[in-house]
């Protein structure tokens, strides 16, 4: 494992327009580009057939599990808000983070191909025009990994590099709830939208599997979700730990009952063959399931930041 000292976080509501598109090729303000060679703790570099996973809290920093390598982290940075995102590269040699406020930050080989505060997009609170509707609440690579997709809380979608805007809950009227999470479909022409609530929204090409919004509990939301390998399917997480399925997606355990009210599941994450997924929580405990393997957690250390997101290999 391997983490990094943490800095001090100022935490900004921040928000986002409905929909953008733009190639950049150099890190302006509210993006930033950069290379670590600190040493990872604990694991060997990845071998053919072995897992890892990342773990990123809210304060920017990064953790690291298995065959994941530790590339770096924005722990150091003086951060405008909280990161709330990490999406790996291609080849899982680097990966992004992103901030509530829009801020992306590259690591590893990740290019960085524009951020919110870039566009000259100021925060929600600010009396300055342009400003942000929402907050950005997830980030997903495109197909190729040549770019990325930003969702907003209002189901905004911002795309930069070569990812295709196919739609966004704005543009159909809305989402019935606040939005969580965000996928990509397996062809790259096509993208869900998920709601705290449950709610499934398909854009583009990607085929409408199925929601679980009848069946959300009450005092629970879904706070992540992620596709299968094929993106033929997916599995929706709810804050009390309960897993749903749909499509192509295996139903391979759930840590629902072991997740207490306080400290409720933030992420799932699936093995790069989607054999097996992860479930992690705000304390950074994980929990493993299929041929995804527990190489550790951070539950027992005193945090900065909240694990609010995470991503496997």
């Amino acid at each position: 494992m391997q983490f990094l000292k943490r800095g001090m976080l100022l935490l900004v509501p921040l928000a986002t327009l409905c929909s953008f598109s733009v190639v950049a090729q150099n890190a302006p303000a509210g993006g930033t580009t950069v290379t670590s060679s600190a040493s990872r703790v604990g694991s060997s570099a990845a071998t053919p057939g072995q897992h890892g996973y990342w773990l990123a809290g809210s304060d920017g920093g990064v953790f690291s599990f298995g065959s994941a390598q530790f590339y770096g982290s924005a722990a150091n940075l003086r951060l405008q808000s909280p990161v709330v995102g990490i999406t790996p590269t291609a080849d899982r040699a680097g990966y992004w983070l992103v901030a509530s406020d829009g801020g992306v930050f590259s690591f590893g080989d990740a290019n960085f191909y524009g951020s919110i505060p870039g566009l000259g997009i100021a925060p929600a609170d600010s009396a300055i025009l342009p400003r942000l509707n929402a907050p950005i609440v997830g980030m997903v690579a495109s197909l190729d990994g040549r770019g990325y997709f930003l969702v907003a809380a209002d189901g905004g979608v911002f795309t930069f590099g070569d990812a295709t805007f196919e739609g966004s809950c704005p543009s159909i009227g809305g989402c019935s709830s606040g939005v969580s999470a965000m996928m990509t479909d397996g062809t790259g022409n096509g993208y869900w939208v998920v709601t705290y609530a449950g709610d499934v929204h398909a854009f583009g090409d990607a085929t409408l599997y199925g929601g679980p919004a009848a069946y959300l509990p009450y005092a629970t939301e879904v706070l992540s979700s992620v596709r299968t390998p094929s993106g033929n399917g997916y599995w929706v997480l709810f804050s009390n730990g309960e897993i749903y399925t749909y499509g192509d997606a295996a139903y391979l355990g759930s840590p629902f009952g072991q997740i207490a009210f306080s400290n409720p599941a933030s992420a799932i994450f699936a093995t790069s063959d989607g054999g097996g997924y992860w479930v992690t929580s705000f304390n950074g405990a994980v929990y493993a399931y299929g041929d995804a393997p527990n190489d550790g957690d951070v539950s027992a250390l005193h945090l900065n930041g909240q694990i609010v997101a995470a991503t496997g290999s």
